[in-house]
């Protein structure tokens, strides 16, 4: 294979053309009642510990919408509803020495205020911060960071 472009790798024998394009992933913002911001805390690597918002990458035939649905019921096991496109930024996701490259998506959407939060899958922990005290010193990935300062303009 040799590397044609930043994006292209093309066999010297057959002349097949790979492509390495991003891999999109959803990232929702939820608000409760009193105007706080749900973040998640990250229970693997990459960056075990962080904080960010509740997602993950998109499979195969979903929509942004089926994606968000499907990541928020896995990681919290409650049901987000209108899911309305904030914002998008390229990322890179390290991952056991790849350095894969994304497209972070960040919706915003609700979820009912009496649904008990249950973290799962990924997730070791939820918890709902105000707006002026979100640690964004401490979000895993600077899509992610800069989705949320864009949500607090």
């Amino acid at each position: 294979m040799e590397k044609k472009t930043h994006n292209l790798f093309v066999c010297g024998k057959c002349g097949f053309n790979i492509y390495t394009n991003p891999a999109p992933t959803t990232a929702a913002i939820i608000e409760n009642s009193k105007g706080e911001v749900l973040l998640v805390k990250r229970k693997f690597e990459p960056m075990k510990g962080y904080w960010d918002l509740p997602g993950g990458f998109m499979e195969p035939e979903e929509s942004i919408e089926q994606s968000t649905i499907r990541e928020i019921k896995e990681e919290l096991d409650v049901n987000i509803t209108d899911i309305k496109y904030l914002v998008s930024y390229p990322d890179e996701y390290l991952f056991q020495e790849v350095n894969y490259k994304i497209l972070g998506i960040t919706v915003t959407g609700k979820i009912d205020e009496n649904a008990k939060i249950t973290p799962s899958d990924d997730v070791e922990e939820a918890q709902f911060f105000k707006k002026d005290e979100l640690p964004l010193d401490k979000i895993a990935f600077k899509n992610i960071k800069q989705a949320l300062v864009d949500y607090l303009k």
